[in-house]
Order: structure tokens, then C-alpha cells, then sequence
């Protein structure tokens, strides 16, 4: 396999972010606690981190960009990495995990060569609460009022899920679409009575507050290569498309690249399909050519147990290790 050799240096990465095993109940962050955690590495790894807000969301809060890479004050020819995560409020590891992998990269970097190798070759950026407002009311869609009829009585109704506001299947979408994307908050409504999550798609792509600061801030950069996680679906990795069964032209280079982050953190692969539209990984390949995925790290939500989140963590690090280093090589070959 083209790229065995990286997954190889990545298997042989010092288990330095192993945790060890724990049966306590696993506090997540809060939007403060995320923030201050921030405070606190920019003020210790200030060389080679930094962060800044791109858009405030509906209740105020900033949507946090953290990049990682030295000299990182400037802009450099370097291949760009975007990791993203909590599109959906209430899918908690996703996030946890984005700033587990950032204190690692940041403590390890003046005492492992491969993470510096990593750094000083690249720009890391993170994104790792895309809604905020979400996380903090534990809800699956951001928080904006629709300002329909009964959303007071009905509190499914409020917000949009925002990996169904991007620009893309939006004119494929069709009724049968109904339990992956709705065209009203009202369908929200019949959707919960069926036991499924709210997935109300907005009133036009890029309507909310977060969706549109991700437009503008993938636009001013060149990314490369993109993840986004999420739980919920099992432990399996998605490759475009999904809003159609049409397959993406670089399908072979999607399959390579699943294929090497599945021999890392063991999780199966697959093409989305015809599932949804308006997700930024589609999104991310269809308008810009980012070799963008979806890895989803757990069956359950958001799982109390640490043990299960530590399994995430010492299963997902080495994976965007060689994420970072498979865009370097993108940089060097396009072609690859």
C-alpha cells in the first residue's frame, strides 16, 4: 500500500497519550472550560499555538479557530488541515476529542520529533465546537429561533441542524429525504414522535451564524485535506457523497485514504450515500476539492463512561496523525 510506511510511523508513535483506564462518570468541557483551556496553552505553547473567533453564534459565543504549526503567527506555504467537530451539540466526544488531540500536540511537541516533524510541516487548524450554543444546551441543532408557529410549545422546532446548512444537494432534495433532512421545523416535530433527531436544514444554505463563518474562513484559506467528527453512527469513517449515489471522481483517492485511517483506529469505511444533504463534507470536496471525511467515534451520543472516551482518544490521535501527514504528502505530490 502507497502509504503503509505512514501508518506504520504512526502505530510507532511513543504511547505517550495513552491514559489508562478508568470507571468514573467523564466530565466534557462546557464552552467556558474549553476557552480557559485555550488561556491556558496559548499562554504556555504560544509558539507554535494560537486562536481566534471567525463569527459569534445566536447566543453570543465565539466560534474558536485554533491553529497549530510553528512560526504560527504567519502564513506559510505549508499544506493546510482542517479538523472539525460538534456540528451537533449534543455529540460531546467529538469535541472532547479535537481538544485532547490539541493538548497533545502541544505538550509533545519539544519532547517527540514525529509530532514536531508534524507541526513544523504543516498548518493544523481546529474547529472544535461549531456550535456552541448547542453544547451548552445540549441540543442537537444550534439554538436560533425559527420564529414559526408553536415553537414555544415545542422546543424540537427551534434552531437548525447545522450539517444539513450547507451549499450543496440542496436542489436534489427530495421527499423521501424526510428522516435525514427536513425542509421545515415542523417535520422536526413528527420526526421526534418517530424517535428520530431533529433535522431541519434551515430556510437557504448558509443561513446561520455558524455555517456562514465556516464559508468565510474555508474561502480565505486552501485547504487541503479535512475531518469531521461526529457520534452517533457506530465507529465507521464516511467518504463523499452524501446527498447522491453519484460517486466523487477521486473516489480511488477517498478509499485509500479510509483504508489507512481504518488500519490505524480499526474503524470500518464506506461512502456515505444517498443520506443527507447540505453536509460540509460534501460541501468541502464538491466547492472547494477538499479530501474531506466524516469519522464517527461512537454508537452511543455521548458516553459517561472514561473508559469509553479514553478508547476514543487512544484510537483517534494516531489517526489524525496521519491525516496531517497524508496532506503534507498531497502537498509535495497532487496528484497522490
Amino acid at each position: 500500500m502507497k502509504f503503509a510506511w505512514s501508518v506504520l510511523l504512526i502505530l510507532l508513535l511513543p504511547q505517550c497519550f495513552s491514559i489508562g483506564i478508568h470507571h468514573g462518570v467523564y466530565h466534557y468541557y462546557s464552552y467556558n472550560e474549553m476557552v480557559n483551556l485555550l488561556n491556558e496553552l496559548k499562554e504556555k505553547h504560544g509558539k507554535i499555538m494560537e486562536y481566534y473567533s471567525i463569527g459569534k453564534t445566536y447566543g453570543g459565543r465565539d466560534i474558536m479557530v485554533i491553529k497549530i504549526s510553528d512560526n504560527v503567527s504567519i502564513d506559510e506555504n505549508e499544506p493546510e488541515i482542517l479538523f472539525t467537530a460538534a456540528h451537533h451539540g449534543n455529540e460531546k466526544p467529538s469535541y472532547q476529542f479535537l481538544l485532547k488531540f490539541i493538548q497533545y500536540l502541544c505538550n509533545e511537541y519539544d519532547k517527540n520529533v514525529t509530532i514536531k516533524h508534524a507541526v513544523d510541516n504543516a498548518e493544523i487548524f481546529f474547529i472544535p465546537m461549531v456550535n456552541p450554543d448547542g453544547v451548552e444546551n445540549n441540543t442537537r441543532k444550534n439554538m436560533e429561533p425559527n420564529n414559526c408557529i408553536g415553537e414555544n410549545i415545542f422546543s424540537v422546532m427551534r434552531g437548525v441542524n447545522l450539517n444539513r446548512n450547507y451549499d450543496i444537494g440542496w436542489d436534489e432534495w427530495k421527499p423521501w429525504y424526510f428522516t435525514t433532512t427536513t425542509a421545515t421545523p415542523y417535520g422536526d416535530v413528527l420526526l421526534s414522535m418517530l424517535g428520530y433527531p431533529p433535522e431541519y436544514r434551515g430556510e437557504k444554505p448558509f443561513s446561520e451564524n455558524e455555517t456562514k463563518a465556516i464559508k468565510i474562513f474555508v474561502e480565505n484559506r486552501h485547504i487541503i485535506l479535512a475531518a469531521d467528527f461526529h457520534t452517533g453512527a457506530g465507529k465507521i469513517i464516511f467518504y463523499p457523497y452524501g446527498y447522491t449515489n453519484r460517486k466523487p471522481k477521486d473516489e480511488a483517492t477517498f478509499i485509500s485514504i479510509a483504508e489507512n485511517v481504518s488500519a490505524i483506529n480499526g474503524y470500518a469505511f464506506s461512502e456515505a450515500g444517498k443520506a443527507a444533504t447540505g453536509m460540509e463534507m460534501d460541501w468541502l470536496y464538491d466547492k472547494h476539492g477538499v479530501y474531506a471525511i466524516i469519522i464517527e467515534i461512537s454508537r452511543e451520543i455521548a458516553p459517561q463512561e472514561e473508559n469509553k472516551v479514553e478508547e476514543i482518544v487512544r484510537e483517534n490521535i494516531p489517526a489524525c496523525m496521519y491525516l496531517i501527514n497524508r496532506a503534507n504528502e498531497f502537498m509535495k505530490s497532487p496528484s497522490l
